[in-house]
Order: structure tokens, then sequence, then C-alpha cells
């Protein structure tokens, strides 16, 4: 990149690549002056991960990247989280060969590290280039951490070899999107919720990228602007792409596919054997299942795909996610309208054991384990987050009903045979006020991606009792300070409470 050149757009000011590169030299020199030998990076600030990433590259420091703190206890390295000033400084030094890890968990919940140099990253960002017209792009901005491949590649790399600027600022709303002619770099998650909300960017960007958005979600932007889907991960690099929701994909040039097996200069070790089951036709890929969703339960093999397959057939499902927890199949499910008057009729208990008679003779092994959710819990990136569903079925205490979401709030059920009512007064049972108090901060968590970390809560007040089976909505709201919850119905107030903000921390999944 031209050193005139504009390389970022940080707190709304443009910074030319060489005042960056100034800082990126001072940067340097401290750490140079700690004698350390691997620096760990996350990427929750932009500006600071991209100065240390390219300190790291110029001193030829190994460097590990991980999206956000929460994943520091799986790195191995110094970890900072800054940057410094320093009179010492270095000299401008890249290596093709330089090698970069990135800490993925891929559709697992065991983090593992994927290596890709310097010259992977650029054929890649090269290849994109030649691929798709981005002459009128005015900037690049994304909703990803660039400590995430899809998010490194697509708006670092790409505009780095374009030398178009990027945005520092995270996309964390449809609102903040306000320049024309941008370039959106997505997770499916956002995109779901602009498309289920219909809630338009100020500006709508000139072209959007994603990797994994649902078909109804892409059909619902192309309605509105070029979108263009990336198939590929962070083990392969990129793969193939389509622009419409209804064809296959198309290899990008230099990726060449055999027997399930890809070969392509994006790769660190240039071949690795394909996660997917795909289906390679004249006019395209098309991704058919996972190799790695198949497990061994009591001396079988179970495909955890069919086994959704088969769950989502009935009447009462909407859509499921199924995993191996020990030695017994687990399984989150979403019920349908249909599946949730059944629930309320029958009681978790004897839903469930209804659920495993009817599915007993479509499978030979179903899942033992249940809960029942709104939605299929995900990351940021907007793949389904088994670290988060592994602590559901690790929490013992029974899941309320979610029935429905609307302006009021989340209209909850506290069915009758959720565990806390056990020897909690039995020719009388009530909600006790430490199960309120736990189920506020869990949908504070699932709402706001806020956690509750420690502290006393305030103005807590018990109203009226909440008793099992009762229509209950539970209302959510933020301030400046606190976040407030109230559960009332219709004109009963049952508690009401606040969790102060100071004693709250974000999550990785907001």
């Amino acid at each position: 990149m031209e050193n005139s050149s504009v390389f970022l757009i940080h707190k709304d000011r443009p910074v030319l690549f060489e005042d960056f590169n100034k800082t990126v030299k001072a940067h340097a020199g401290y750490i140079k002056s700690r004698n350390i030998t691997k620096i760990v990076i996350a990427g929750d600030d932009t500006y600071t991960f991209l100065v240390n990433l390219f300190a790291c590259i110029y001193l030829n420091i190994p460097v590990q990247l991980i999206p956000d703190k929460t994943k520091l206890k799986y790195a191995e390295g110094v970890f900072i989280d800054d940057v410094y000033d320093c009179e010492e400084s270095t000299e401008e030094n890249i290596d093709e060969n330089y090698v970069i890890e990135f800490l993925t968990s891929g559709s697992t919940a065991v983090p593992k590290v994927v290596k890709k140099s310097i010259k992977n990253l650029t054929d890649e960002a090269e290849t994109i280039a030649k691929t798709f017209d981005f002459s009128n792009t005015s900037q690049f901005v994304t909703t990803s951490s660039l400590a995430h491949l899809f998010g490194f590649t697509f708006c670092f790399m790409l505009p780095f070899v374009l030398e178009k600027p990027i945005n520092t600022s995270r996309i964390l709303f449809p609102e903040s999107i306000k320049n024309k002619n941008s370039v959106l770099i997505s997770t499916p998650s956002f995109l779901s919720k602009i498309a289920k909300y219909d809630i338009l960017p100020c500006e709508i960007p000139s072209l959007i990228i994603s990797a994994g958005a649902k078909f109804n979600d892409f059909e619902y932007f192309e309605n509105l602007t070029k979108v263009i889907e990336i198939y590929g991960s962070t083990e392969t690099g990129i793969i193939g792409h389509k622009e419409t929701s209804n064809s296959n994909f198309i290899l990008f040039d230099n990726v060449v596919i055999n027997e399930n097996k890809i070969q392509s200069p994006f790769i660190y070790e240039q071949e690795r054997e394909l996660d997917d089951i795909i289906e390679v036709t004249e006019s395209g890929i098309k991704v058919l299942s996972r190799k790695d969703r198949v497990v061994k339960i009591q001396e079988k093999r179970v495909s955890l795909s069919e086994t959704e397959k088969i769950i989502n057939d009935s009447e009462f499902i909407k859509e499921s996610f199924t995993l191996q927890i020990g030695e017994k199949l687990a399984c989150v499910a979403v019920l349908n309208n249909t599946g949730i008057n059944e629930f309320i009729k029958k009681g978790k208990l004897g839903f469930t054991k209804g659920l495993k008679k009817d599915l007993k003779p479509k499978t030979d092994i179903i899942p033992q384990k249940w809960k029942f959710l709104d939605s299929i819990p995900k990351n940021k990136m907007g793949k389904i987050d088994t670290d988060y569903i592994k602590n559901l079925f690790e929490n013992k205490l029974s899941l309320p009903l979610v029935v429905e979401r609307n302006s009021e709030g989340i209209k909850l059920i506290f069915h009758r045979d959720s565990n806390f009512f056990k020897g909690h007064f039995p020719d009388y049972p009530i909600v006790p006020g430490v199960v309120q108090l736990y189920y506020a901060s869990f949908f504070i968590n699932r709402v706001f991606g806020l956690n509750i970390d420690s502290g006393q809560l305030k103005k807590i007040k018990f109203s009226n009792i909440m008793k099992p089976d009762e229509n209950v909505i539970l209302a959510l709201q933020e301030t400046n300070n606190s976040i407030l919850y109230k559960y009332f119905y219709e004109d009963t107030i049952y508690s009401t409470g606040q969790f102060p903000k100071e004693n709250i921390f974000r999550s990785e999944n907001d």
C-alpha cells in the first residue's frame, strides 16, 4: 500500500498508511524492548489489533489471533491489548513466509490452531480482487472480528490489496452503515436480524459479502443490492462463491477438488481433506453435509445431520440441533405453535416422553437429553454455539418455556415439571425468587449479550407470588447505567429489579 493512501477510517477520521506505519514502528520498538517470543492478539478493537499485527510481522515474532478475550485461556503467548509509544523503533520488514496462527473452534467446541502464511493470505486476497468488481467501493465495513479468518481476509487483506479504506468501527446495528458505496462484510446472524425485522441501513451497501447466510436471507438482500456468498473454512480458505441464492458455488481460480480433497495456494499445507460432503456438477459445487457430524454412541455410528432431519419432521418441531454429551445424544429443539401447545398441555416430562416414543421407530439412537428454546444459540459469526449449548446441559436448572417474544417482552411459562419446584412448598409450589433473578440475568445475556459478573443487585422487589404454568412476561430495558427487569402479566407485577452496568460485561455472543 502507498504511504499516501488512506488505510483506515478510525473514529470517523482518515488515517494515512504512512501515519499508521509510524505508530506501528514505535509500538514494535516497545515489544522489542520486552524480548517477547510470542504474542497473542484479540480482535475486540480493530485499530489495536492491526497495530499489534503489523508490529509482530515487522519483528518476525510469532503471533496467535483470538476472536476476543474470552478465548485467552486457550491461547499461547504474551497477550498485548494496547498500543504503546516507544523512542526505540524498528524497520519495516515483511517476509511472505511469515506464519499467522488463527485460533478457531470450527463446528466443535475444541479450539485448534490453523496456520496461514502471508503468501497464502495475499494470494487469496488478490484472487478475490480479480474475481469481483470493487472499483466504486468507498470503504469496507464489517460486523466480524478481524481475528476470524473471514473478517481478516475480506475486511483487512482484501481492502489492503485494493488500497481501499477499512473502517475500524465494528458494525453492531444497521443504522451504523451510513456511507455510500460501502462493502459490508457480514456474519449470517446480522443479516438474519435485518431480514427478520426489516430494519434497513441508512445507506444500503453497494455489496454484501457473507458466508453461511440462510437461503431466505440471501433472497431478501439480493432484491436490495448485490450479494456474494462465500464457501470455505478457516482450514481451507476460500473455495467457491455464488451471487444468486438458487445457484451452486463456482470454484475460485486455482482451487482444485479431487475425491473430496482440496488443493489451493490458500492452504498452508497445500492440500486438505474437505470437512464437507459435496457434489460436483457442471454448474458448480453443492454442499450436501458435514463429515465431522458423525459420532459413535452405544457402539453405533450416528449421523447428527440425519437425526436432526428426523426430529424436524415431527409435527411439533420447528428446528433442532443435536450433539454428543458424554455417552448420550442431546438435542436443543425449537417448538412450533403446535409443539408449544402440546408442551403446555402435557408438561415437559409428558411431552418429551411422547416425542421419544414417536422418534423411536425412525432411528436407532434418540436423544436422551432435551432442552427447548425459542432459537438455536449462535455466536458472533452466526455459527451454532456448541460451547453455549453444552453449558446449558451442564446447568441442571430447568429452563422456562419461551412462548413468544413481542414488544412487551419475553412471554414465559415456568412449567410444573421444573426441578426447582421439588421440595419447595410441595402443596403450594411457587417460583423461587432466586430462580426469577437467575433467569432475568440469563435472558439479559441472550438479549443484550451481557453477562452478570458480580456485585450487589439494586431495588429488588417481589410483589406477588408466581405459580407454575402461569403466563409471565419478562420485560428488559437497557438504560445508561443499568438493565431493568420486570416479571408481570396483564395488571399483575410479580417482581422488579435492576442490574447495575458496572457489574456486567459484554459476552462473546452479543
